[in-house]
């Protein structure tokens, strides 16, 4: 969260998307557990630490210490490089004087680095800041605090996404079965939605017997707060003048005149609104915007009486925030960056798989609210920090043994030895938005298994390379009923790569289901530059039979190549044939599949993947 710091280091975290990178450099470490750049000892002495009217105990510096080491064992960044820091409070300056009124924060954090590059000793090290966050902070911060009413001595907040969620959001709240989680689902928790000042967030707070650490203040509290908002502001406003106006009576009049102005209007307006809820004031405050404007006179609106929904308005319970100084923790917020997952990232998406199913939330729990049960017990992540899935290799198809024995089939897939729900063995799927991935299912009504295909890529990693000089592949293509005419198109692509994901030549082939009964469409894209005289362009055909009104919608691709021929097949159906396309000795040596997902019903289904030599 934004409000904290670590020791001795001030930066800002900044996120973007791997994307940006080259694709050649992120391919070198993308499977790679990378590590951290060190590791922390739980058992190194530590020293008082002092950040302004903060001052934290050896103690609560071992605890940080501690945290660090905790998570550190729970977590080993991959497709990327880990930094850890112990937290405090961060540093008083001119912009965050309302900070300090925060409770006593102290615990661990950890930035991953995902866009590295090499050093002369050939060591990986970040490029950029880009990275995603992870800290268990005890008596952390929550939320955003709220402008108009937060000062030095109090500190009032809300949190981001309790007045509701966009769908998108929701997908992102659900991402790995972040809620039902079954360790996680029995301690306060949500997905927090990028606040004003926050970021996108995963968020489980322990506290005793969850009992939160916070309360809703009254609309009396919330407005006994505004109108002292009102009182300082003007008083502030009036000083401004009078500091830029030195030796100048009359401008200071004259804009003290106009401050004086607003201010009885403003005042007038509190008024009317204190008087509306004399009644009420006992009532929970909760507002319809994260953060009003205290500026009364300049709308009508009721900040409490708006239609819509509402956001509740906090404070941390008085009791324990004065106990945050002990050295024993109140509460603790762990949290960590959704933004990784939600945008498929490899590192971002292990980030978050780590802290659902490593993390012993059960014994930093007990470790501090009930020692006893974790007495003389040593913390262990629940799983080990480079876990992997064990490979299940289903009976393989008559199809696929009588393909494999084939010497002329150069290349044979039907998924068969893959279980459904799984990633297909042998083949590289790229992590889609929200971190999705290809899976092998089964289709109501076809036999055989199918690989999903929707906003990934899927690669096969086990094919000989190159391909033959001459070859017919094809595979088969299903579409579901009701498949979004106008979603996007499945590609299929062959290519030459000078090195993983850099194609200096390709052929792309779009598939697209129509609608109703109604011919779908193609697109086929060449780029053979060299040497001149070979096909560079850019096609569309129509997909004959391929459309959304059956149960399955199911069609054959076959592509040709002999010589400089290239010829294109939907079933038996010839959409194009060039008879100097590709260069007679010219060898493929990648294919993928990719779509982007435009719907929930908009998935692309592939199996039977041939390739024959000629």
């Amino acid at each position: 969260m934004k409000k904290i710091i670590f020791v001795g280091i001030l930066s800002l975290m900044v996120f973007s998307s791997p994307a940006l990178m080259a694709q050649s450099v992120y391919a070198q470490y993308e499977d790679s557990y990378l590590g951290w750049i060190k590791l922390f000892n739980a058992a190194e002495p530590q020293k008082p630490y002092t950040v302004d009217h903060h001052n934290y105990s050896v103690k609560q510096m071992a605890t940080s210490q501690m945290m660090v080491s905790w998570l550190q064992q729970s977590y080993t960044p991959k497709a990327s490089l880990g930094k850890a820091f112990r937290l405090v409070n961060e540093k008083l300056g001119e912009y965050n004087q309302n900070t300090k009124s925060l409770p006593q924060v102290y615990g661990a954090l950890t930035k991953t680095y995902f866009e590295l590059k090499k050093n002369q000793q050939n060591k990986w090290i970040p490029e950029t800041s880009s990275n995603w966050f992870m800290q268990v902070a005890v008596n952390g911060e929550l939320g955003d605090y709220v402008d108009i009413l937060t000062t030095p001595d109090q500190y009032y907040f809300y949190i981001p996404g309790e007045d509701g969620f966009s769908a998108e959001q929701e997908n992102i709240a659900n991402l790995l079965g972040f809620p039902s989680n079954a360790t996680i689902k029995k301690y306060i928790h949500w997905f927090q939605p990028k606040g004003i000042r926050t970021t996108l967030q995963y968020v489980v707070l322990l506290c005793k017997d969850n009992k939160a650490p916070y309360v809703q203040i009254t609309k009396g509290e919330y407005l006994d707060k505004l109108g002292k908002a009102i009182e300082r502001e003007f008083a502030e406003r009036i000083e401004k003048i009078k500091r830029d106006n030195v030796n100048n009576a009359k401008s200071i009049e004259y804009f003290s005149s106009y401050e004086k102005q607003a201010y009885d209007k403003r005042l007038q307006a509190y008024r009317a609104l204190k008087e509306k809820h004399k009644n009420s004031l006992s009532e929970k405050a909760a507002i319809t915007e994260e953060q009003p404007g205290i500026h009364l006179e300049n709308n009508n609106t009721d900040i409490f009486d708006e239609g819509g929904s509402k956001i509740p308005i906090y404070k941390f319970d008085p009791a324990l925030a004065a106990q945050s100084k002990s050295d024993t923790p109140q509460w603790i917020v762990i949290s960590w960056d959704a933004e990784g997952v939600a945008t498929g990232n490899v590192s971002g998406t292990h980030l978050h798989e780590s802290m659902l199913h490593n993390i012993d939330y059960d014994y930093i729990y007990n470790y501090f609210f009930y020692p006893e049960k974790v007495k003389g017990q040593p913390y262990k992540p629940l799983r080990s920090p480079s876990y992997k899935e064990a490979v299940v290799v289903t009976e393989a198809s008559e199809a696929s043994i009588k393909n494999n024995a084939d010497k002329n089939v150069f290349f044979f897939e039907d998924f068969s030895t893959t279980a459904v729900g799984k990633i297909p063995i042998g083949w590289k799927s790229k992590l889609g938005f929200a971190g999705s991935s290809s899976v092998i299912t089964n289709l109501d009504g076809l036999g055989g298994k199918w690989a999903v295909v929707a906003d990934f890529t899927l690669t096969p990693n086990q094919i000989k390379k190159p391909f033959p000089q001459n070859f017919t592949l094809s595979f088969e293509l299903v579409v579901a009923h009701n498949f979004t005419w106008g979603a996007k198109r499945l590609h299929f692509k062959l290519a030459k790569e000078t090195s993983p994901g850099n194609a200096e030549s390709f052929l792309d082939l779009g598939l697209r289901p129509g609608y109703d009964g109604r011919d779908g469409d193609v697109s086929l894209e060449t780029k053979f530059p060299s040497p001149p005289g070979y096909s560079n362009s850019a096609n569309s055909f129509v997909a004959p039979g391929f459309s959304n009104n059956k149960k399955n919608n199911r069609i054959t691709v076959t592509i040709k190549k002999k010589e400089e021929m290239l010829q294109v097949f939907i079933d038996n159906t010839k959409l194009a044939e060039y008879e100097k396309a590709i260069p007679a000795t010219h060898l493929f040596n990648a294919l993928s599949f990719y779509s982007y997902n435009s719907g929930t019903n908009d998935k692309y289904y592939i199996s039977n993947i041939k390739i024959i030599k000629d």
